[in-house]
């Protein structure tokens, strides 16, 4: 269908949503048509929209970067495919392509976040190795409602099946009704809840000697030239006495990490996929390409002097820039083959979390026409900073060292807009949830000069960390 930006004053004159609808369901020749509504709404949370609309324990997809001010929750599919093996960036991206060619839009297209958005997750490896395939290779929807703010600006984007029996006035009668609660309720979300509290003790000794003596074997590769790089990552696995209630657990991860990109994505079937991740893979927006080269790590410290000296050691060290550098050139690399010339905007800064610090690097490009979002993806996916360097050679020593899957842990996560915008999370600093079981994951990365005992220390902390924003506890 052709995009309409019809501007429906659905404020002043309700039927004219109606008399909306019927035009597009007159004019269409597909049986599976979709009219995507854009209503402009007051400052609000959608944070606090997700726990209001009833749909933070149902499929959904959300998205928050408070630094920004930035954030989307999506509710509902209505049009959605799960893809399974290779291929499966390019299948998307038809999936895509052929919704939007039965959607028409209306509405308030020029604010942010406006008209229709597809959620996208993939997983790490486009098969499952030593578990069950818990999420499909690929799943990509489109939400019947989708709620965002971006710096004040709020937006309702209502995406409706255009059925030829399709009840209209029904159909009215939904979008007036969310759009009216979401006038009316409190914009901001408001923690009312404690979270689980549990007992965990230290990582399994077992994990620690099998991280040791997989670093020691990367070591041996690396020296034999077979490895310039390869990120391990282990696992802690917890029960909590009750589910994680998603909303505080949400707000805490936000609390705490306003630096980075805070995600939730559940499926049908209950299983979750939370964290909040420091590296953002890939963002267009207009045109413009940013990537993240995010490598190279040390503690935070106690005192502003410690921090500093930390801070300092790190851009100093040999080691770390060594880490940062394969992962800035993967990337270089990478979009220079897919005709892209990047630029780097400024030498190697610190991001300083709360109890982590890393180099950093942001590169930026004029993304062609002909380009789309997806084919940046698959070219980057994934980078040395969460698999390794050569990329061919690290991913089967992963499949050997590590004895479980990472299913979507460090793959990417995010969403793709209707004229080609979009923007895709890492996502690490990450957790499986099923019910009352967590499974937690974090990495490090194995270059020259690496100490086996150190990285399994960053392991740690980072495992420690996660698990403090998620529940209270104590070790």
């Amino acid at each position: 269908m052709t995009v309409t930006p019809f501007r429906v004053p659905l404020m002043q004159d309700p039927k004219a949503l109606y008399e909306c609808l019927a035009t597009f369901q007159a004019s269409s020749s597909n049986d599976e048509a979709i009219a995507s509504i854009s209503l402009a709404l007051p400052p609000l949370d959608p944070l606090a929209a997700l726990e209001q609309l009833g749909h933070a324990t149902q499929a959904h997809f959300y998205w928050e970067h408070p630094t920004e001010k930035t954030a989307i929750a999506a509710m509902q599919p209505i049009a959605r495919q799960s893809i399974d093996g290779g291929d499966r960036f390019a299948k998307t991206q038809r999936f895509i392509s052929e919704v939007l060619q039965r959607t028409a839009t209306a509405g308030e297209l020029h604010l942010p976040m406006a008209g229709p958005h597809f959620f996208c997750s993939f997983t790490f490896f486009d098969k499952a190795h030593h578990e069950a395939q818990r999420f499909p290779a690929a799943t990509v929807f489109l939400p019947q409602w989708q709620v965002a703010c971006v710096r004040g600006q709020g937006v309702l984007v209502a995406n409706l099946p255009l059925t030829p029996t399709a009840n209209l006035a029904q159909l009215t009668d939904s979008v007036l009704q969310i759009w009216q609660r979401l006038q009316c309720r409190s914009a901001i979300y408001r923690d009312r809840f404690s979270l689980p509290l549990l007992h965990v003790p230290e990582p399994c000794l077992s994990h620690q000697t099998r991280f040791l003596e997989a670093a020691e074997a990367t070591l041996t590769q690396i020296r034999k030239g077979e490895l310039e790089k390869l990120v391990l990552s282990e696992t802690l696995e917890v029960k909590t006495a009750t589910p994680l209630p998603l909303a505080p657990t949400l707000h805490k991860l936000r609390s705490r990490y306003g630096d980075c990109q805070i995600f939730s994505l559940r499926d049908d079937r209950g299983q979750g996929f939370i964290g909040a991740s420091p590296e953002r893979l890939l963002q267009i927006q207009e045109g413009r390409l940013t990537a993240d080269a995010l490598a190279g790590s040390a503690p935070r410290g106690r005192t502003l002097r410690e921090d500093a000296a930390l801070g300092d050691r790190l851009l100093k060290s040999a080691k770390d820039i060594h880490e940062h550098r394969l992962v800035l050139a993967f990337i270089q690399q990478r979009l220079q083959s897919l005709g892209i010339a990047p630029h780097s905007t400024s030498p190697a800064h610190l991001l300083q979390l709360p109890n982590i610090q890393h180099l950093r690097t942001l590169v930026t490009a004029d993304l062609p026409d002909r380009i789309g979002l997806l084919n940046v993806l698959a070219a980057l996916h994934p980078t040395p900073a969460v698999a390794g360097t050569p990329q061919h050679s690290a991913e089967p020593y992963l499949r050997r060292y590590e004895p479980f899957d990472r299913h979507l842990y460090a793959a990417p996560l995010g969403w793709v807009d209707y004229r080609g915008n979009g923007s895709f999370t890492v996502g690490i600093r990450s957790a499986l949830l099923q019910g009352n079981c967590l499974r937690l994951y974090a990495g490090a990365g194995i270059v020259a000069g690496s100490d086996p005992h150190r990285e399994w220390a960053e392991v740690r902390l980072k495992l420690q960390t996660l698990l403090q924003a998620l529940v209270e506890y104590k070790m």
